[in-house]
């Protein structure tokens, strides 16, 4: 005789696995957009142009529009440089936590 209540803890075990991929992917997305909108405001704060935003982060301008433009997702040295131009990085990563806490409400809630 088949053991339902094993059967049913697997699936309920792989639910949640998918649910944790999606979740890892989706908090992707927020931070990409996050660092894109920094980004923008961070050089209209500096008044720079996008050639010398791009020096002062230690990349081609070419990659550094494809950053604003959303094309692609800063790396990690990108992102550090970009939150050391900040006055106080911490209330960027503060507001990040929220997006990500309300992402994960919004999920808890679906499941």
């Amino acid at each position: 005789m088949p053991d339902f209540k094993q059967e049913n803890a697997v699936i309920e075990f792989l639910r949640l696995c998918l649910a944790n991929i999606k979740m890892r992917h989706e908090k992707e997305e927020i931070l990409k957009e996050e660092l894109r909108v920094l980004a923008i405001v961070t050089r209209d704060r500096l008044h720079l142009k996008q050639r010398e935003m791009a020096k002062s982060l230690e990349m081609s301008e070419s990659s550094y529009s494809d950053i604003e433009t959303g094309r692609t997702m800063c790396g990690t040295l990108t992102a550090v440089l970009l939150l050391a131009m900040q006055k106080e990085p911490s209330v960027f990563l503060a507001h990040v936590s929220v997006r990500f806490e309300q992402k994960y409400e919004k999920e808890m809630q679906l499941l």
